[in-house]
C-alpha cells in the first residue's frame, strides 16, 4: 500500500511540474518590427482567412495584427515555449509551419507538427526569423521569413474591402537590404 501511495505522489508531483512548465508559456503574436505601410497596426504572422473560417490549405501570410482589438486571435496566436523550441505553431489549431523548399521564395504552410528540418526556425535576438536548416548548403545565404514587398486590403472576395492589410510571407536571403521585411518580435498585447 505504501508503494502505491509513493507512486501516486510521484505521479502527482510529475504531473504538477509538467503542467506548470506548459502553463508558463506566454501567448504572443509575432509581428514585424517595421510598420511599413501598416494603417491599423503592425503586420503579424497570420493564417489565411477569417478566424472563424481559416484556410489551412494555403501558405501562411502577414496580416494586420488584431491586437488593436484586444488579445491575439486564433489565427495569430503562438506561444513563447514553441518559439524558443524553434517552432512556428499556431496554438488554436495545433499545426506547425513547414517550409515548401530550400530555395528563396519557398513558402510556409501549416501541417501536423513533427521534429523535422522543414519545421525548424530560430527567432534571433536581432529579430531575424531564420529557417534553421542544419543540412542547408553553406554556400547559399541563410533564409529568413520575409514579408512581401506589396500589401493589399483584406476582405472577402466580392465583399467590401476592409482596412486590414495583407502581405505574402516567404523565405528570402537574410540581409540588411531586406531588414524592414525580415525583423520580427513577439508581444502579448498592443503597446499603449
Amino acid at each position: 500500500m505504501i508503494h502505491i501511495v509513493k507512486i501516486f505522489l510521484a505521479t502527482a508531483v510529475l504531473a504538477a511540474s509538467f503542467f506548470s512548465v506548459h502553463t508558463s508559456a506566454d501567448v504572443v503574436e509575432v509581428y514585424l518590427l517595421d510598420r511599413l505601410d501598416g494603417d491599423l497596426n503592425d503586420y503579424c504572422i497570420d493564417v489565411n482567412g477569417p478566424p472563424t473560417r481559416l484556410e489551412l490549405d494555403v501558405p501562411i501570410q502577414t496580416h494586420t495584427c488584431y491586437s488593436y482589438r484586444g488579445d491575439p486571435t486564433v489565427d495569430q496566436s503562438m506561444n513563447t515555449d514553441d518559439i524558443a523550441m524553434g517552432r512556428i505553431r499556431m496554438m488554436a489549431i495545433d499545426l506547425c509551419g513547414q517550409v515548401s523548399g530550400d530555395q528563396p521564395g519557398a513558402t510556409v504552410s501549416l501541417v501536423e507538427c513533427e521534429d523535422i528540418e522543414e519545421q525548424r526556425f530560430e527567432l534571433r535576438e536581432t529579430g531575424e526569423f531564420v529557417w534553421d536548416s542544419s543540412n542547408y548548403d553553406l554556400l547559399n545565404p541563410e533564409l529568413c521569413l520575409t514579408a512581401g514587398p506589396i500589401s493589399w486590403l483584406g476582405g472577402r472576395a466580392g465583399g467590401p474591402p476592409s482596412r486590414h492589410q495583407v502581405r505574402t510571407l516567404n523565405l528570402q536571403p537574410c540581409g540588411p537590404e531586406a531588414e524592414a521585411y525580415q525583423r520580427w518580435s513577439t508581444r502579448t498585447e498592443m503597446p499603449k
